[in-house]
């Protein structure tokens, strides 16, 4: 059974999955720290560059925060698609993108650190995905930021 933090009305049995997301940025800040301006902006073709990895992260941040909102208070909505490209921050070095990306998780963090056991199980769809519950769309999200995490520290490790 799930315990309820009696002072704040926050859930405790889905925390540990909220604690994972807002350690990613601390973890990204530590691979790249490793990375100079010109090494950050440099791909390897085919592969993306850490910079343009770190835009993807917000954007999908972005877009996946906002479907996990909609998810804890609407009736089975559908993310919507959205235009990538246009989000791009080519300009900003990774200390403003990962500033970035804090902003957008945080977000979500607050949102689900105040979400009531009882609507973590509420539905939503993604186009060729189908319906998932709140957790496995955290869970989901979590996976797909580690991913790029884990890219990114395999570009340090190969430069």
């Amino acid at each position: 059974m799930s315990r309820i933090d009696f002072v704040t009305g926050a859930p405790e049995k889905y925390m540990p999955l909220v604690e994972e997301l807002a350690t990613l940025p601390d973890r990204l800040a530590t691979i790249l720290n490793q990375l100079n301006n010109n090494e950050f902006r440099q791909s390897r073709d085919p592969e993306w560059s850490p910079a343009r990895i770190l835009n993807h992260m917000i954007s999908y941040a972005k877009h996946n925060g906002e479907f996990i909102n909609q998810m804890a208070w609407m009736t089975d909505p559908t993310r919507r698609e959205w235009d990538e490209e246009s989000e791009q921050n080519t300009q900003a070095n990774s200390n403003q993108l990962l500033q970035d990306l804090r902003n957008e998780l945080s977000n979500t963090i607050k949102l689900l650190s105040h979400t009531p056991d009882a609507q973590w199980g509420r539905p939503g769809s993604i186009g060729n995905y189908g319906r998932r519950s709140l957790r496995q769309q955290l869970r989901s999200h979590i996976e797909h930021l580690n991913d790029h995490i884990d890219q990114i520290e395999q570009i340090v490790t190969n430069n």
